[in-house]
């Protein structure tokens, strides 16, 4: 091989090289906003016990209340908000709070329906933690952590933290 030949060959072989570096691939996706959370009162927030978190019971939406924040999963896709009418936020599921990544849906959804059915056996009766969630007006924008009312048949404590009767 000639001496010409080989320098050839270096670049040729450095400019292979070098392309993968400068390749890159960038894609954003934007989901937007799910549509409006519309219920008539604001929803009964139960305490499911395995996974530790607080689900909407009694309405059409998976909504549920972890660390302070409501979290709403609409086709496939999970949002965040201050109260459970939103405004939402879209987040990925690598982000969300560990009980929610834990989880398959399924398996929230059966969570949801073992409370949902002895809230409605026991009533007045229901002595587990929930609370009524609060309607913000002012989508969380008012710098306080509140986040219900605790009008849920008394066993709130105001705060929407679901400290009631059977769970203190």
């Amino acid at each position: 091989m000639t001496m010409k030949s080989r320098v050839l060959g270096l670049v040729v072989f450095m400019g292979l090289a070098a392309t993968p570096g400068l390749a890159q691939v960038s894609v954003n996706v934007h989901i937007g906003e799910p549509p409006p959370v519309v219920v008539y009162s604001p929803p009964t927030m139960v305490l499911m016990p395995e996974p530790q978190m607080y689900v909407a019971v009694g309405v059409p939406y998976d909504i549920y209340f972890v660390s302070g924040r409501y979290y709403y999963l609409q086709s496939g896709h999970w949002f965040f908000g201050p109260g459970y009418n939103g405004p939402w936020t879209y987040v990925a599921v690598e982000r969300l709070p560990p009980g929610l990544r834990r989880y398959k849906i399924k398996e929230l959804h059966e969570f949801r329906e073992r409370e949902y059915r002895a809230y409605n056996a026991k009533g007045p009766g229901y002595n587990a933690r929930y609370f009524v969630a609060e309607e913000r007006e002012n989508h969380g924008r008012d710098n306080d952590d509140d986040q219900g009312n605790g009008k849920g048949k008394g066993k709130g404590n105001g705060k929407g933290r679901g400290r009631g009767r059977g769970g203190e």
